[in-house]
């Protein structure tokens, strides 16, 4: 496993997938091969990111099905839920949304990767408390890119 890619995941992620594949896969007792298949992955992909050779999941669904998952642990009729996660077309939702609200997630990362930090702060003074959640949401990406640049800063300091 590349240390620097599992670091990336976490940060996109909140834990390395493989702790997060662990999790589903061990809750509903199924192979890594039957996580793929109700994620929409390849096992080979699955395996990539599990191990680290890769570090993000492209496939926003895939990623909404995999939240799906873990929402869904210790429900009664694990192959009924195995069925209509596989069976589901999620697109970006609230599912991520609510995640970010107690824990950096992609898009939070994102946000704070791609929107420079003042616009993410004037961003922040015009929702106020018109629109609660998505100010809570840009308050964390704000929160990251400070994270961020602090750890580019330290970076540079150690050269």
């Amino acid at each position: 496993m590349s240390t620097e890619n599992i670091e990336q995941q976490v940060k996109l992620y909140g834990q390395p997938l493989s702790e997060r594949f662990g999790t589903v896969v061990q809750a509903y007792g199924i192979t890594q091969r039957r996580l793929a298949e109700v994620l929409g992955l390849s096992a080979p992909m699955l395996s990539q990111l599990n191990s680290g050779r890769r570090i993000k999941i492209g496939n926003p669904a895939v990623y909404e099905r995999l939240v799906m998952l873990e929402q869904r642990i210790g429900t009664p009729d694990v192959e009924e839920t195995l069925s209509a996660v596989e069976a589901s077309q999620p697109v970006l939702s609230t599912t991520q949304i609510q995640a970010g609200i107690h824990s950096e997630t992609n898009a939070v990362a994102a946000l704070a990767h791609v929107v420079p930090r003042q616009e993410l702060e004037a961003a922040l003074g015009l929702l106020g408390e018109t629109a609660p959640t998505l100010a809570k949401v840009v308050r964390l990406a704000v929160r990251e890119s400070q994270n961020q640049q602090a750890a580019s800063e330290r970076e540079d300091a150690r050269r």
